[in-house]
């Protein structure tokens, strides 16, 4: 299933599904469902923590980077635009290789509308090949296209994804699907899977906050047919979003991504061979940096 096909489909059946039933707690009373809305301040500033590490047979590895982003007006009536600043990476000599944090520009629905980049990752290499002009802007077209993917799939993990969905806590909504997994060395295939998705309430935006009024997102995707404690080969992706459900204002992401791919011949003495991915953003309001006419949370 595809990220917009996903967004609309749980927009538009998770409502009903969550109607039609109306399981009770162990006092009998109703779960109470939450529908999630859109409603970012005008303007807002957060300092944002983005890690990334990867650990793999052929190595581990671990990028870090921290900026600020401010959520400003943009040009066009109705839209805003989400800006970086003040970026850092660690360990600095990763700078020249993870991609640049653009500009996203959504609107007051908070629907993605495109994004801006100062330098294209590549641009200067591409300016000096010795290339016909065309398939320069062929190349630079298809950079920027790669570029807008990424900041749209980051954007619908965010918000759009979650904009009108109702869900109830103990409930968790299952799709089919289809996910790529490990087969060997090198090698890959597209199996069925389940996406499940579910919240919980009452749940502290940021770990030592003492009021509880944000809720966690979690959407599992694993192969049909996988158990738990699965021992051979085996995928599993996790997504968590830690929430304002009034606002979809973000303090928190967590994707994982855990592969155990059986190598055969190519994997020597222990052909199971494991790899895991984990990708975190922590957004912090209220720190030292505050734009003019910027609102702190």
């Amino acid at each position: 299933m595809t990220r917009t096909t996903r967004s609309l489909v749980l927009a538009a059946l998770l409502p009903t599904l969550c109607a039609c039933s109306t399981p009770t707690a162990s006092r009998g009373a109703p779960r109470q469902a939450v529908t999630l809305r859109f409603a970012w301040p005008e303007q807002l500033s957060a300092r944002v923590t983005h890690s990334v590490t990867m650990n793999s047979p052929l190595g581990n590895t671990q990028v870090q980077r921290s900026y600020w982003l401010t959520v400003a007006p943009a040009e066009e009536e109705g839209h805003r635009q989400l800006v970086p600043s003040d970026i850092e990476v660690s360990p600095p000599q990763f700078a020249a290789m993870v991609d640049p944090v653009p500009t996203v520009h959504f609107d007051d629905d908070g629907c993605f509308q495109g994004i801006d980049l100062q330098e294209m990752p590549g641009q200067q290499m591409l300016e000096v090949l010795p290339m016909e002009p065309e398939k320069k802007a062929e190349l630079l077209e298809n950079l920027v296209a790669v570029q807008e993917e990424a900041a749209l799939e980051y954007w619908d993990r965010l918000v759009a994804s979650w904009r009108g969905v109702t869900l109830t806590p103990g409930e968790p909504v299952r799709f089919e699907t289809q996910m790529v997994v490990g087969t060997g060395f090198m090698e890959k295939k597209e199996v069925a899977a389940e996406e499940r998705t579910s919240i919980e309430v009452d749940v502290p935006c940021t770990p030592d906050a003492q009021e509880r009024r944000c809720v966690r997102l979690t959407v599992d995707l694993q192969p049909v047919g996988q158990s738990e404690a699965e021992t051979g080969p085996m995928a599993r992706k996790r997504f968590e979003l830690v929430t304002d459900p009034d606002t979809l204002v973000p303090y928190s992401t967590r994707l994982t991504r855990m592969d155990r791919v059986d190598w055969g011949k190519d994997g020597g003495e222990q052909p199971l061979k494991e790899f895991l991915q984990v990708e975190e953003y922590v957004y912090t309001y209220g720190a030292q940096r505050v734009p003019a006419g910027s609102t702190q949370l």
